[in-house]
């Protein structure tokens, strides 16, 4: 049975999208058959990072009862990747459903190892239906203190909901002389840091080119904190997780 995995945070622009594009595609390096899922409903950035932008079908359509989910899934040009993408016009976040989540995404897990699922900042309804359609989360922030506040409200409250909350991640780390180090955030957090990432041009150079680092340059020093995040995520997920935190 696949785990289901929710990319969250407290605010928007931590990262989630990216570390949504790389953890898949790192996680699909290792061998595992991965489905990346965008349920930022209203964004909806994930197929532009993942190479695919003319999808025809998306989340949208299947939430609003247009289409059916195995519709919606595409082949990426990523080894072991697929993609279910959003739609990126008013019209299509107009007649989504967002409560729908959930039950769609989560029958999913039969047919993968890993359900990643980039889920939209804040704990607004489309957001919390986007990261209760996971079992479990790992947590996006940056190095600042109410970014690393926000997103730890956010975890409290996935904690009472019943998901298991993996860790977090320190985004873009070394920015500014003035960022919140890797051991203060985790005590304030009071959560398990998986990885720091570091800010590196080649992610964003990545990002432009619609490629993630993991692929674009693997010898960066982001691709390689991408990296040990799907080894931290293949050593905790699932039922351990569920034990430990």
């Amino acid at each position: 049975m696949g785990r289901l995995i929710s990319i969250a945070s407290g605010k928007g622009g931590t990262g989630k999208t990216t570390t949504t594009a790389n953890l898949s595609i790192a996680l699909g390096k290792m061998g595992k058959k991965v489905l990346a899922v965008d349920a930022d409903l209203t964004m909806a950035n994930l197929s532009l990072v993942m190479g695919i932008d003319d999808a025809e079908t998306t989340i949208h359509d299947v939430l609003a009862g247009d289409a059916d989910i195995e519709g919606s899934i595409y082949h990426t040009s990523y080894e072991n990747v697929d993609l279910i993408p959003a739609a990126i016009d008013w019209e299509h976040v107009r007649k989504a459903d967002p409560r729908k989540l959930p039950g769609t995404i989560k029958p999913l897990r039969g047919d993968y190892d890993f359900v990643i699922i980039d889920c939209p900042a804040g704990l607004q309804m489309d957001a919390m239906n986007a990261m209760l359609s996971g079992d479990e989360v790992i947590l996006i922030t940056n190095p600042e203190i109410s970014c690393i506040t926000d997103t730890m409200k956010v975890g409290i409250v996935l904690k009472k909901a019943g998901l298991a909350v993996l860790g977090f991640v320190l985004n873009r780390y070394g920015r500014t002389d003035n960022d919140i180090p890797p051991d203060a955030a985790e005590d304030v957090m009071e959560l398990p840091l998986l990885v720091v990432v570091p800010e590196d041009p080649k992610v964003r150079e990545a990002t432009l080119e619609g490629v993630p680092v993991v692929e674009y340059d693997p010898d960066s020093e982001g691709a390689k904190a991408f990296m040990k995040l799907a080894e931290e995520v293949l050593k905790i997920a699932g039922l351990k997780a569920r034990v430990m935190y």
